[in-house]
């Protein structure tokens, strides 16, 4: 952790949680929006607890991708979640979900440097679990 583009996806994430506070809700509908086939997987997360965790581990794996313990949880998860019927490309298609809603809730000031900032760790954390 440290590089500048670690530090921009977290001051992202920072000023996401003073405006919006928890976005589980927002991401989640995205994703039902985007892949329905996954809104069935969640059937016995009755409480959102299974949601905020996965989403949690999302955020920790995007602050630092290169992580051992990150790079093992993405490995381990996309075993698990092949298990679960979830196909790599809808593994991965969650993180640009949950970009793609953190920056529509940040809105206007959603930077450039933002963008390539979450891009390139999204790049990261999914080239290097493959």
């Amino acid at each position: 952790m440290g590089d500048a583009t670690t530090d921009i996806v977290t001051q992202s994430l920072e000023r996401l949680a003073e405006r919006v506070g928890d976005p589980t809700p927002q991401v989640y509908q995205r994703l039902f929006a985007r892949l329905p086939q996954a809104e069935a997987r969640f059937a016995r997360d009755v409480t959102g607890d299974i949601k905020g965790e996965m989403l949690s581990m999302v955020f920790g794996c995007l602050m630092d991708p290169a992580g051992p313990y990150q790079v093992n949880l993405v490995k381990s998860e996309r075993v698990n979640h092949d298990g679960y019927g979830t196909p790599n490309d809808e593994f991965d298609s969650f993180f640009q979900i949950v970009k793609e809603t953190c920056r529509d809730l940040l809105g206007s000031d959603w930077t450039a440097a933002e963008e390539a900032a979450w891009n390139a760790q999204i790049a990261r954390v999914t080239a290097i679990t493959q």
